[in-house]
């Protein structure tokens, strides 16, 4: 009999570019990973950047579903050649792409059912599949159907109070009723209707079931409703893409949603047993989709954040309060136990939800590179040693200039546009009066430039995360040294993306959001030494949930009721006590959290600044 220390859990990711896979420990170290890349290992269906185009014009951006299932075959090739041991892999789970839509044919079941483990999936299942091509989140083809979506809720602020997020061309509401509109015949052939997550899922089981979408999944389609005593498929959403006459039979199609994200859905499939030699008692949980696997993969608690710092700039912001608003996406937290903790229907025994709300942002890493190019002579050592000479070193070093690069119309805020800067005095108060800054075209000290945009991202990040908390949250643990603030703020940052190695830029981040900075570390026993982790969130964020799901049912479901922060903690304990004394030099926050950058003296002056870039904001919104 093997020990718990002898599982293994796997995780898989099918992203836009490319299908990954990571095997983890019991206690959640990163064993190994593979990838199998849709361009370069799959070129023969002449996808660039893992995606095809329509017509010119057309919107149209999707990827061909069996190039998927073929790099899900090319994937297990690699993890057998490589000599993963798939008999000790207890749990899997799998991440998708965002959005990402697949149609099941009315065959599927009976092709899912009969697949021959001496041949490849790729020559097996075509016939399983209404529709050819999976749409992407790139594709911008649904206008006009987004606008008939929010007018069937009363506009976009109401849609978004209702489903987490306004219309959006890539949410899968709106394809479906633009593939509707335009291919009726094909639609009415469509059995059912999932994303690229429950897609990987149902391939992993084999077992003649299409599997159901995950709940914190189904939060990214304009289709769920997010009212808690009545979570389900919207009858609006329903009703507004499939006509009221259709609506019970699009919500068959959509299928049961996971609200469990810990449940056993299945046993990794035959196919897998006798082709790779899997555990045919290996569980299979539900997938979910890439921001909350990667959302996992950091175990943000209530008040904690991400910010992945890249081309775009996204933060996520997780709270035990549902908080829609029309610029951002409110999703359930992708690891929760099911809704009700019995099965009596005593609303005694209701779960609170946690939830995490997302926040996407153009002009990144983009408008950032383009100051320091602009100003810098492309040095980021010139630009951050402008930072560094101008940025506040006291409570009292109030920032006087700001500057907002919209070079690309932005998400956040809606439709922000140009380059506008604004400098001018102001008062050592409280109470600081925006309106007496003036505009100008450039700033006369050319150091200003590097400080301002850097200071207006991050303000943005901190005025917009506070608007989502509501003070409710319970502080991370262990707590963080106490912090004066009078907005509710992130209790810790977690920072990743390629400008995360800006020490320069963590560093501000940390005094502008007022709060610790952090990364993921690993250590290394080879070595003895500790390093940032390098493995793929998504894939590794999964392989958490199945080791979580593994735990809940073992042993006869004796500790179903584990939370699965408390069940990460509990792993990482246990590395820490099996690794002993080595490694422990390293200032750490907790087991595997390494803090990089902590408020400085000068938080106090972005503490006191909120209000003022604010209003300083509108004016750059009103055209100034």
């Amino acid at each position: 009999m093997t020990s718990n220390m002898d599982n293994l859990f796997l995780g898989l990711d099918a992203s836009t570019q490319s299908v990954k896979a990571s095997l983890l420990s019991s206690t959640l170290d990163v064993i190994s990973e593979l990838s199998v890349n849709f361009d370069a290992d799959l070129p023969h269906y002449g996808t660039s950047g893992g995606v095809l185009y329509g017509p010119k014009d057309s919107g149209e951006v999707y990827s061909p579903v069996m190039m998927i299932v073929e790099a899900v075959d090319m994937l297990f090739e690699k993890i057998n050649k490589a000599g993963w041991d798939t008999g000790r892999i207890r749990g899997v789970s799998a991440a998708g792409q965002q959005h990402a839509s697949v149609y099941w044919s009315k065959q599927s079941s009976s092709v899912l059912s009969s697949v021959d483990s001496s041949k490849p999936l790729v020559s097996q299942l075509s016939p399983a599949f209404s529709r050819p091509v999976v749409p992407n989140w790139q594709d911008s083809s649904t206008t006009a159907d987004c606008r008939a979506l929010e007018a069937a809720f009363g506009g976009p602020e109401a849609l978004a109070r209702a489903t987490g997020s306004k219309a959006h061309e890539r949410f899968t509401a709106a394809q479906i009723m633009r593939f509707k509109r335009l291919q009726p015949d094909v639609y009415e052939a469509t059995d059912r209707i999932g994303l690229c997550s429950s897609f990987i899922t149902t391939l992993l089981c084999l077992d003649g079931e299409v599997k159901g979408i995950d709940e914190s999944d189904a939060c990214g389609m304009n289709l769920w409703r997010m009212d808690d005593a009545k979570r389900g498929w919207h009858p609006t959403a329903l009703a507004a893409i499939a006509g009221e006459e259709g609506a019970a039979e699009l919500e068959r199609k959509l299928g049961q949603v996971e609200v469990d994200a810990g449940r056993v859905v299945g046993k990794v499939g035959k196919w897998f047993v006798e082709r790779y030699g899997f555990d045919p008692e290996g569980c299979v949980f539900p997938g979910t989709g890439d921001n909350p696997a990667t959302f996992l993969s950091l175990t943000l608690r209530p008040s904690e954040g991400l910010v992945s710092l890249g081309t775009s700039d996204v933060v996520l912001v997780s709270t035990s309060s549902y908080n829609p608003h029309p610029e951002y996406h409110a999703f359930f937290h992708p690891a929760q136990n099911a809704p009700l903790s019995s099965t009596d229907g005593d609303s005694s025994s209701h779960v609170k939800p946690r939830y995490f709300n997302m926040l996407v942002y153009k002009n990144g890493s983009l408008a950032r590179q383009h100051v320091r190019d602009k100003y810098f002579d492309k040095s980021w050592d010139k630009f951050n040693a402008a930072v560094e000479d101008l940025r506040p070193k006291n409570n009292t070093e109030l920032p006087t200039s700001t500057a907002f690069w919209w070079l690309l119309p932005d998400i956040i805020p809606d439709g922000a546009s140009g380059v506008h800067k604004f400098t001018g005095p102001r008062e050592s108060s409280e109470l600081i009066d925006a309106a007496s800054a003036q505009k100008v075209d450039e700033f006369p000290d050319v150091r200003t430039e590097a400080l301002a945009i850097l200071e207006s991202q991050l303000l943005n990040y901190r005025s917009r995360s506070s608007a989502i908390l509501d003070g409710s949250d319970e502080p991370s643990k262990p707590a963080t040294p106490a912090i004066t603030t009078t907005l509710p703020r992130l209790t810790r940052v977690y920072a990743t993306g390629g400008a995360s190695a800006n020490h320069t830029l963590l560093s501000l981040m940390a005094d502008v959001l007022s709060a610790p900075v952090c990364k993921n570390v690993e250590f290394n026993p080879e070595t003895s030494q500790w390093s940032f982790a390098n493995w793929n969130s998504c894939s590794v964020g999964v392989a958490y949930k199945a080791r979580w799901g593994w735990e809940r049912q073992k042993d006869g479901g004796k500790r179903d009721a584990i939370d699965f922060d408390e069940l990460v903690r509990e792993c990482r304990e246990t590395r820490r006590e099996a690794r002993g004394d080595e490694g422990s030099g390293e200032a750490l926050e907790e087991e595997g959290i390494s803090v990089v950058a902590s408020p400085g003296p000068g938080r106090g002056s972005y503490e006191r600044s909120v209000s003022w870039w604010q209003t300083l904001e509108d004016r750059a919104l009103g055209g100034e």
